[in-house]
């Protein structure tokens, strides 16, 4: 049930706000390699210089300061969005898909999955390769149109 809350109130905000979603989407998926790339590494030496803070919270904490917070913020901080129509749903719909794949990791350490979160997760990790495609190629067009000024 958790999950089906956090892509409603993902979807929601993104399609009421009409943010830009072009820079955030691409900060999110730049966070991602980055934590996967230097999370462990990270977190270890955390752990090293404060022993009280344990590896796990660190790299917990790490991974959603790179993919969940920063890129939430730049969204909030960004302008409007330089799609229009059924592109800025398509691409707020996919910004929310692909933020509640990434924060289902997190969410399984706190709550507990029912039935309707593992069937969303699954469905969900079976698409996700599609939706980073869709995604990113997005997120360069609005990038693009943002920047430019032109809409059409």
């Amino acid at each position: 049930m958790i999950l089906a809350v956090v892509l409603a109130a993902l979807l929601l905000c993104f399609l009421l706000v009409k943010h830009n979603v072009g820079v955030p989407f691409l900060a999110m998926i730049a966070g991602l390699a980055v934590y996967e790339a230097f999370g462990e590494m990270f977190a270890s030496t955390i752990n090293t210089w404060v022993p009280a803070v344990d590896t796990v919270i660190a790299q917990q904490v790490l991974y959603g300061l790179f993919v969940l917070a920063m890129p939430l913020l730049l969204y909030f901080r960004a302008g409007k969005s330089g799609l229009f129509g059924a592109f800025r749903a398509v691409e707020s719909i996919i910004f929310a898909a692909m933020l509640t794949i990434l924060a289902s990791s997190l969410l399984t350490f706190y709550f507990s999955f029912d039935t309707l979160a593992l069937e969303i997760t699954g469905w969900l990790d079976g698409i996700r390769g599609y939706i980073m495609v869709a995604g990113v190629i997005l997120a360069y067009v609005d990038t693009f149109l943002y920047r430019s000024g032109q809409i059409s």
